[in-house]
Formats: structure tokens, sequence, C-alpha cells
């Protein structure tokens, strides 16, 4: 019996403390969490690709550009509220790119097709653009630090721009915590 409460004492010394800011988080503690901002409640289920052939299925086509930014790891959700009155989709991806000059490249690498973007300044993260695809839908990014942020909706209006930069804020708090 003592030398099970010391084995059990000794284990807990040596456990690594998860609390603290040197704690490393899952990717999807970075996501808004269900009805975290009110009125958006998570649609269908969500992802994580913990490598590159997991990130190809979902999204097919693509991930190469992740890739050769330092993909470490990605999550998603999709929520559902409304804007204007109307049903909306909102989609979230996270990316860990590993560093801050692989989230950076991968920021302005013109394969995610945000040339002509708008600067977003003051916003979320090291720096964050947007684009408006004529009232059909809406794209915003940011990176900060290591990770590289992209939120989609599937409509384009000032309303749906401010739900978009109500996310990348709520996520970027998450990132500057840590």
């Amino acid at each position: 019996m003592v030398v099970l409460v010391f084995v059990t004492a000794a284990f807990q010394a040596c456990k690594k403390d998860t609390s603290g800011p040197e704690a490393t988080k899952s990717i999807d503690a970075y996501l808004v969490r269900n009805n975290e901002i009110a009125g958006w409640t998570y649609s269908g289920s969500s992802w994580v690709a913990n490598n590159v052939s997991e990130l190809t299925t979902y999204i097919n086509g693509m991930a190469d550009t992740y890739q050769r930014h330092g993909f470490v790891e990605a999550s998603h959700q999709d929520y559902q509220g409304s804007v204007n009155s109307k049903s909306a989709t909102l989609r979230l991806t996270v990316y860990n790119q590993s560093t801050k000059p692989n989230a950076s490249a991968l920021y302005a690498d013109p394969a995610l097709g945000f040339l002509g973007a708008i600067d977003w300044t003051g916003g979320a993260g090291d720096a964050s653009h947007y684009a408006r695809y004529g009232g059909l839908s809406q794209v915003l990014s940011f990176y900060r630090n290591g990770y590289y942020v992209s939120l989609e909706m599937n409509t384009d209006t000032e309303e749906s721009l401010n739900v978009l930069k109500q996310f990348a804020l709520n996520v970027d708090g998450k990132l500057k915590n840590g």
C-alpha cells in the first residue's frame, strides 16, 4: 500500500502541467464553441486533420498548397445562424502551419484566391483581409503566429461581414491566449 501511494505521488509530480501557458492546446480548442456567439450553432460534424492525407479528404485539391507552407494539422466546423433574417451558414477552419513565416506565406499565396482582397486593418491576427463575391458569399482570412484561419459565409451583406469579423476576433483571442 505504501509503495502504491509513493508511486502515485511520484507519477503526479512528474506529470506535465497542462494548465499553464506552455500547455499545447488541441487544434479544435481554437474553434468557436456552440452558441458562443449568440444565434450561431454547430451545423453538421466537425473534423480534424492531423496530416496532409487526412486534409486531402476534407479539402480535395488544395491540400498541397497548405503542405507547401508547413501544414501540421487543421480543424473545421460549420455554423448555422441568420443574417438579415435569412438562414446562413458560416464555415470556420483553423490551420496550424507551424511557424509565423509559414502562415504568412500561406496567407499571401495566390492559390487561395485572395487577389484583390480588402485589407482589414486593425482586425484579427497579424494581418487579415476579406473578399466579397457580389452578394453571393464572402471569405475572410487572417494569420496569427503559426496559425492561418479561414472563414466563409454563403451570403454577402454588411451584416454577414460583421458576423465574419466577430468570429475572426473570437478565434484570434483564443490564438493570442494560446
